[in-house]
């Protein structure tokens, strides 16, 4: 869902500027190297921007073209390393910074990001307050998020991400419990981004936590039209359908995470189990707590589960 929108600031560092030979010279075996990655020759390429980092230590583009070419070759930690280094040496470049920052977003290394874009302020760039707010959700630390998140959306209100920021915040109140304020976030968003399938989804959570399944029944049946296919949407319109008493259509959403997940949780088991269950089907039933028994042999509700479908056969 994250999308890093900004541009990576590939512009000069203030130090000397290179003759027009040779940055005529340059670009020409940039050109070169990006020939030789189009051809699959990583190697080559790799030892040209070695080769101009060394000739050319002020130039950005060799270091971040190389960066990007340690992450085709799936080498994250030697782009990593080169950098640190980097951003060692010019610490005052907000380029280096930046550009430093989103490749530890990019590769999930959350803490990284955090002491890397920290020093930026979020006057000189707003959308650093985007990137910290994503990377202490990824860590699950809401209260830092929510106030990173809050910032952005003060001043970045005409942003492209802005609508983004809104759904995280919604996402952390459900996660603070705040569900009331979770809705009044995706009400804001709706009236400005009514196609997002994860908007309606996040709405649909909070309706439901606050016992508002009718209303939910209508978000989770937007996110459905959007994306029909997300795990998420699917369990949660499970969960959501079983409250509205509707078993059926819940088994069928259960039953789809269930045959499309390579291990499916014993809570999906339990879930199904339960909707097949109150629609009377006591060997469905029986069939789904033993596969979850089967995953967690001390699960409880399972077992009494079990026990209720034994019950319910037993009467038929």
């Amino acid at each position: 869902m994250f999308t890093i929108l900004v541009q990576n600031h590939l512009q000069l560092l203030n130090g000397n500027k290179p003759t027009m030979e040779n940055k005529y010279f340059l670009e020409h075996k940039i050109k070169t190297a990006a020939d030789f990655e189009s051809a699959g020759k990583f190697l080559h390429a790799l030892q040209i921007y070695k080769n101009l980092i060394e000739e050319f230590p002020d130039e950005l583009d060799p270091y971040f073209n190389l960066v990007n070419l340690y992450e085709k070759l799936n080498n994250a930690n030697a782009a990593g390393t080169l950098l640190k280094d980097l951003l060692e040496e010019h610490p005052d470049s907000l380029d280096i910074r930046l550009f430093t920052g989103q490749f530890f977003l990019r590769n999930k290394r959350w803490n990284d990001a955090i002491d890397i874009l920290s020093i930026i302020s979020p006057e000189e760039e707003p959308i650093v307050s985007f990137f910290l707010g994503y990377s202490h959700f990824m860590l699950n630390e809401f209260e830092l998020a929510k106030v990173n998140f809050v910032n952005f959306i003060a001043v970045e209100n005409k942003s492209e991400l802005y609508h983004e920021a809104l759904i995280y915040l919604a996402k952390i109140e459900i996660e603070l419990g705040n569900f009331a304020k979770a809705l009044e976030l995706t009400s804001t968003a709706l009236g400005i981004y009514s196609n997002n399938w994860e908007l309606y989804l996040v709405t649909a959570i909070a309706f439901y936590n606050l016992g508002m399944f009718a209303h939910a029944v209508n978000s989770i049946y937007q996110a459905l039209k959007l994306n029909e296919k997300d795990l998420s949407v699917n369990e949660w319109a499970g969960k959501i359908y079983f409250k509205s008493a509707d078993y059926l259509k819940a088994e069928k959403f259960f039953l789809y995470v269930i045959e499309h997940q390579d291990e499916a949780s014993p809570d999906i088991y339990n879930s199904i189990a339960e909707a097949c269950l109150n629609s009377k089907k006591a060997e469905d039933a029986l069939r789904y707590y033993q596969q979850a028994l089967k995953l967690d042999p001390n699960n409880k509700k399972a077992y009494e589960g079990m026990k209720n479908a034994a019950s319910l056969q037993n009467q038929n």
